[in-house]
């Protein structure tokens, strides 16, 4: 997927995973990787599967899911399926799209072969800052 610059420079301050990258940086990413448009109602991964990929909300709304209790939305820039990229277990929700939109997707084996060892580092250091923040959110509620 080619971006030109000015999407590029977006993407690079508002998604948590490219923070610290510079915009030749995320270019790269974005040169191994692959978008994926989701339609309203379609489910990404449901909660118990396995998968080796993560996401990047670029557009839309996606909304993830305990059965039927939503617990959380995610908005432009954030990601989700993360774990995947971590360990092997089953993913702990499902998630759907709320709302027509475009998902950057990153599998295991991009990343593991297609990434520079310190653009790898920085991906998963900010893998563990979100993980960090959302279990501290989940401890101490949203407004710790």
């Amino acid at each position: 997927m080619h971006l030109d610059p000015s999407k590029l420079d977006l993407l690079v301050k508002r998604v948590d995973l490219f923070n610290g990258l510079s915009r030749e940086d995320v270019e790269k990413i974005f040169s191994k990787g692959m978008t994926v448009r989701a339609l309203k109602g379609e489910v990404i991964f449901f909660k118990g599967t396995t998968g080796s990929q993560m996401y990047v909300v670029l557009v839309g709304k996606m909304g993830v899911y305990d059965g039927d209790r939503l617990i959380a939305t995610l908005h432009p820039g954030q990601m989700f399926g993360e774990m995947a990229l971590v360990n092997r277990e089953p993913r702990s929700a499902t998630v759907k799209a709320e709302e027509d939109g475009v998902l950057f997707v990153l599998t295991e084996s991009t990343f593991q072969n297609l990434l520079s060892k310190r653009v790898a580092i920085q991906i998963l250091l900010n893998i563990i800052r979100t993980l960090s923040a959302r279990l501290k959110t989940k401890n101490t509620g949203p407004g710790a």
